[in-house]
């Protein structure tokens, strides 16, 4: 797994039991600290997650809410991941899930037996991806909603086909999933090939979309942008991601975007679609595997405000 979705140079990092530089986390924390502040002066209700003792679970991080939960309506869906040593990252959340469901929302846990390894167990149905198809396997952050019921979504090396089952019996048959076809053999989360940023209007990753391919999408009648060839990324390494993260943003309204404050030629382009760029420093946070889309998980929004749906 490891081999089919990291940057070659940062195998090695991922033995088990290697944590994170120090030093990276310490300004992770600060530049997610900084996100905060920025979005409570927007007027929003930020929650934060509480720290988990890693060191005795073999996890990952907890970093990352759009990986591991999908919100649509008043649900708020488990994904059964494919990497098990993400498993734990629920416990993180789950003072907030308790929160959410006493307020109205529906928790629907995966109900897939996490212990069963879908990448060296069961028939392997697509050549191109190293998962299997020994139990339904899917990450969140694979998946993109349109509206109140629209999603569109991808196959990749984390989530397989009967992935995608799993998640349409859990949405049912009011909410129709799409699978968009990208030209991107590492595929691994489809929030750098893909940001909506209004309605009918998105960015797309000119590398791995063509346009072309998705006239029988949803996406079939919007504009869609082509987002600016990433430059060469100052600070440390990306270890996860490519330098594509500069497409993953988080959409405050209909007119802020939050992007990485050293990402200009995004800032540049945000501005002549006519929206207002909120530059944030990001790039250690962009080193533990995603950034700003990656990071946040939008569980209400006002649709007066922002003429999205409601999450």
């Amino acid at each position: 797994m490891v081999e089919a979705t990291m940057p070659a140079e940062h195998w090695d990092a991922f033995r088990p039991g290697h944590a994170y530089p120090p030093d990276v986390v310490l300004e992770a924390d600060r530049e997610l600290q900084g996100l905060a502040e920025l979005l409570e002066r927007m007027g929003c209700l930020v929650r934060r997650p509480r720290r988990v003792p890693w060191a005795g679970l073999a996890g990952y991080c907890a970093a990352m809410p759009r990986d591991a939960l999908l919100v649509m309506g008043d649900r708020v869906i488990e994904a059964p991941m494919a990497w098990r040593s993400r498993r734990h990252e629920l416990l993180a959340y789950w003072p907030l899930v308790q929160e959410w469901r006493r307020t109205g929302a529906r928790w629907m846990p995966s109900g897939v037996d996490l212990d069963v390894n879908p990448v060296r167990e069961g028939p392997v149905i697509e050549d191109s991806w190293v998962i299997g198809e020994a139990r339904p396997a899917w990450d969140a952050a694979d998946f993109l909603r349109l509206g109140p019921r629209t999603v569109v979504g991808q196959l990749s090396h984390v989530t397989n086909r009967s992935g995608v089952e799993h998640l349409r019996q859990r949405l049912g048959p009011d909410v129709a999933v799409h699978l968009l076809r990208p030209r991107d053999r590492h595929a691994m989360h489809i929030d750098a090939t893909l940001c909506p940023l209004s309605e009918r209007l998105a960015l797309y990753n000119p590398e791995r979309i063509d346009p072309g391919d998705l006239a029988r999408t949803p996406l079939a009648d919007w504009e869609l942008v082509p987002a600016p060839w990433p430059d060469p990324t100052p600070g440390p390494p990306l270890y996860m991601t490519s330098a594509w993260l500069n497409m993953n943003l988080l959409v405050v309204d209909d007119r802020h975007v939050v992007v990485e404050a050293e990402d200009v030629k995004v800032q540049e382009l945000l501005a002549a679609l006519g929206f207002t760029p909120l530059p944030c420093p990001f790039r250690h946070v962009q080193a533990l595997g995603g950034s700003f889309h990656c990071a946040t998980l939008d569980v209400r929004r006002d649709r007066h405000r922002t003429g999205r749906s409601s999450g």
